[in-house]
């Protein structure tokens, strides 16, 4: 079936080609892009945008992470169960669909040990792990912690018992490289 249909399109563009008249001008309309794509949905931009600074700044107590979800569409907001929270979100962005979810640790829990990790890179270099990163997980579950090679030993366990008031997850990762001078481009004065 599809040789047919292939054939039938070339004879088609063949016959074309041959029956044109002088002076016509064969056109095509452009076809619009769409101006909203799942990556670019600007109602979960606009309630990600109001959301987040209020759940960082008035709900530091309960609120863990904002994650968008394009493929639902909806943002998805990991706290701590609390309703004013909820109804908070809700009346700042009525028009995006939001889904709540439990987490056991708040954003500055999280950051907290995030904090104590990182100051504690030597000590853990001396035992021989080298931590590359170190951050907060999305959906509250504790703290993510980069090294670069599997360390020896079980670490997750070294970590729970180092640090008793966290959940840590482990990933291996590359060696961390300082980024290029992102500056300002020098002007060089003209002559």
């Amino acid at each position: 079936m599809g040789r047919i249909a292939a054939l039938v399109l070339i004879l088609v563009a063949v016959a074309a080609c041959g029956n044109n008249e002088e002076g016509t001008v064969l056109t095509t309309t452009p076809v619009a892009a769409p101006l909203t794509t799942p990556m670019n949905d600007p109602v979960l931009t606009k309630a990600a945008d109001v959301v987040q600074p209020l759940l960082e700044k008035e709900f530091a107590d309960s609120y863990a992470g904002l994650e968008i979800r394009h493929d639902v569409p909806m943002v998805v907001v990991y706290r701590k169960p609390d309703p004013r929270l909820d109804e908070e979100v809700r009346r700042v962005a009525p028009d995006a669909r939001i889904e709540f979810r439990d987490a056991s640790y708040t954003r500055a829990e999280m950051a907290e040990h995030v904090e104590r990790v990182m100051d504690d890179r030597e000590y853990w270099q001396g035992r021989g792990i080298t931590i590359v990163q170190a951050g907060p997980a999305v959906d509250g579950s504790g703290v993510e912690v980069g090294v670069q090679a599997p360390p020896p030993g079980d670490f997750a366990r070294q970590l729970d018992a180092y640090y008793p008031a966290m959940s840590f997850k482990l990933t291996t990762t590359g060696k961390i490289v300082d980024a290029p001078y992102t500056g300002p481009v020098p002007v060089y004065p003209s002559t």
